[in-house]
């Protein structure tokens, strides 16, 4: 499934909505063992929005945990697009600045063989 073609069309506020709900569900999972109503709503609304087809109900368990599931790594996979595309726009930055590091020669000993510390002896 390419998460591209499913998030493209969102908008970035829609995008900060679902990585937010997904972190709200993800602690009250972990604290309490039960699923954000917010977030399970939301999830399954846009579950039934893109996969018509697809039917899945809050009363199951597995359909629960299958869409959760889905839009959990959705969440994750917003919040990592964001972080590569900042990190090109840092990496650009940095790039121009940068000067070259010098290259340390290495000694040979007396024997000829390197020394670990590129000392002669």
């Amino acid at each position: 499934m390419d998460y591209n073609s499913i998030i493209k069309n969102y908008t970035e506020e829609k995008k900060e909505n679902i990585v937010n709900l997904a972190k709200a569900n993800k602690s009250k999972m972990a604290l309490h063992n039960e699923y954000d109503s917010q977030a399970l709503n939301m999830f399954f609304e846009l579950w039934h929005n893109h996969f018509p087809n697809v039917k899945q109900s809050k009363t199951c368990r597995g359909c629960r945990k299958s869409v959760c599931q889905f839009f959990h790594n959705i969440a994750d996979f917003i919040v990592e697009t964001a972080n590569v595309v900042e990190t090109v726009e840092v990496v650009k930055k940095k790039s121009k600045k940068s000067k070259k590091a010098k290259e340390v020669k290495k000694h040979k000993t007396i024997t000829g063989a390197l020394s670990p510390t590129g000392i002669r002896n």
